[in-house]
């Protein structure tokens, strides 16, 4: 799995909750991309995302699920458990 973060400097909250998504992407040991929109707003144009921040949960290239704008760090931890207790079987 890899999770993108998509952000923008001038973003209070993107800024705060940074931090807090790294944690959870090392914890799981997850690849981990911070992809600030307005250095590269193709990429953030190909996958959609239209505020910030957005938390992208992919693998192989396909998105397992988006968490964007108002978000908070336990739905993300849910997700990733809930999604690798299902791939453990």
């Amino acid at each position: 799995m890899k999770l993108y973060y998509f952000k923008n400097d001038k973003c209070s909250v993107c800024i705060a909750a940074l931090p807090k998504v790294m944690k959870i992407a090392e914890e799981y040991g997850l690849e981990f991309e911070v992809v600030d929109v307005v250095e590269n707003p193709e990429f953030a144009g190909q996958h959609l995302v239209l505020t910030v921040p957005t938390v992208l949960i992919m693998e192989n290239g396909h998105e397992l699920v988006r968490f964007a704008r108002n978000f908070s760090i336990s739905d993300i931890v849910s997700f990733i458990e809930r999604y690798l207790e299902l791939t453990k079987s």
